[in-house]
C-alpha cells in the first residue's frame, strides 16, 4: 500500500479517541498503528497535515499512538511544518509539534 492509500484508510478509520473515553473501546487502535508503520518516507506535505488532524483531542492522549503521528509528519522539513500548523485541527499532534518546533528554533538562535 502506499502513502496516499494508507492515509485514506487512516482518514477513513477517523481521529484517535482520547484514551480516558469509551471511544477507545471500540476504535481500530492496532490497525492505527499498524498503518503508520507503513508509511514510507519522504511524506508529501498534505499527508502530514492529515496525520496532525488524525491526533487526539489537544491535551489529551491515545495510549501514546499519537506520538507515532508526530514522528512521522515531522518527517517534512521544519519550515514546512510551520506552514500547515495553521491549517491543522487543534489535536495533541499539533499542540506535540508547537512546543517542538518552538524549541527547535529557539536553539537555532
Amino acid at each position: 500500500m502506499d502513502n496516499t492509500a494508507i492515509i485514506a484508510r487512516l482518514r477513513e478509520l477517523g481521529p484517535l479517541p482520547d484514551d480516558g473515553t469509551s471511544g477507545i473501546d471500540t476504535f481500530p487502535l492496532n490497525e492505527f498503528d499498524s498503518l503508520l508503520q507503513e508509511l514510507t518516507e519522504p511524506l508529501e506535505v498534505r499527508h502530514a497535515l492529515d496525520l496532525i488532524n488524525l491526533g487526539p483531542p489537544a491535551d489529551t492522549s491515545s495510549y501514546e499512538v499519537e506520538w507515532a503521528l508526530v514522528h512521522a509528519a515531522e518527517s517534512i522539513s521544519a519550515e514546512a511544518l510551520g506552514d500547515i500548523l495553521p491549517l491543522a485541527n487543534d489535536t495533541e499532534v499539533k499542540r506535540i509539534i508547537e512546543i517542538r518546533l518552538a524549541n527547535y528554533y529557539k536553539k537555532r538562535t
